[in-house]
């Protein structure tokens, strides 16, 4: 018998083909703006407006909201949307949220000490955002639209509902399903995702899942934070995907998410098997008051 674990859920019943409608909605209003891109326009490339795909982001959040909408009311919506904003969560939490922000500061720093020619405007060089909204205004473009927009669906609403049923794990693994193939009209899009060969979209494939655990960790450890997934996705993003990041930074950054994850299931296969609490789930400390609550799970992967 394995050892009850928890983790943050909502109260909300599992409505009948939840979990498919919000997949088939995340994939038609994302895919509705991203195959016209692929059939009628140039590459989406760094530091161009247009071609773009980042509206296509926000697909899984308005999947989210919506299927919440219909199966809680607003409630749920409301709930979900604490859950965006609320930033009352413990240090620790925070600092593994920022850690690609940290990462990028000291590559700044570095630079003011002359330690590295790394050229800082590199960060307004992001594919589909136009350059001349300044490295500010490509931050805040990522961290809100890719950040809010994946997570909100990918962490906030489809880990907790398919770990509910099956632990976190096999939730991790079935969530990295769904968000991978959601990216496929982009290897259509992408400048840099048309790029790749059979080896590098076999490592990006190893990265998603990679980051798929650390999302998942982070997120249910936090008490079911979307702005903490949120802002390390974002993070991430302009990490590796933006002209600061081309080369090392970006093979380090996503080396160390590997590994991490790595840990992460190595450590919650031997606690789960030797009696222990799961890593990945919240305690009940972590679990914030109101409407999340936690769940008592016997089934751990």
């Amino acid at each position: 018998m394995s050892p009850r674990s928890e983790a943050p859920i909502h109260t909300e019943r599992d409505a009948p083909g939840a979990l498919i409608a919000f997949v088939a909605l995340a994939y038609l209003i994302s895919w509705a703006w991203l195959l016209p891109v692929a059939i009628n326009g140039p590459d989406v490339v760094p530091g161009v407006g247009w071609p773009t795909h980042v509206p296509a982001l926000l697909g899984p959040m308005a999947a989210a909201l919506l299927v919440v909408g219909h199966t809680e009311g607003r409630a749920g919506v409301l709930d979900m949307l604490h859950r965006m904003v609320s930033v009352r969560h413990p240090l620790r939490w925070w600092a593994v949220a920022l850690s690609p922000v940290l990462l990028l500061s000291a590559v700044g720093m570095a630079v003011v000490a002359g330690w590295t020619s790394t050229d800082l405007a590199g960060l307004a060089q992001f594919s589909g955002i136009p350059s001349g909204w300044g490295a500010a205004g490509v931050v805040a473009t990522v961290v809100l639209v890719n950040g809010f927009g994946e997570e909100t669906g990918w962490r906030g609403y489809a880990q907790p509902l398919l770990q509910r049923h099956h632990g976190p794990l096999l939730a991790t693994l079935g969530v990295s399903a769904i968000w991978a193939l959601w990216h496929l009209p982009m290897l259509a899009v992408l400048a840099s995702f048309r790029s790749f060969g059979p080896a590098t979209l076999m490592g990006w494939t190893i990265g998603l899942l990679s980051g798929a655990v650390v999302l998942a960790w982070l997120y249910n450890r936090s008490g079911g934070s979307i702005l903490l997934a949120a802002v390390w996705h974002g993070g991430f993003n302009l990490v590796t995907a933006t002209a600061v990041g081309a080369g090392f930074l970006e093979a380090a950054a996503t080396v160390l998410v590997i590994v991490g994850a790595s840990a992460l299931v190595l450590t919650e296969l031997v606690r789960t098997r030797s009696g222990h609490p799961s890593i990945l789930l919240a305690t009940r400390a972590s679990s914030p008051p109101g409407r999340l609550t936690t769940l008592r799970s016997s089934h751990v992967p």
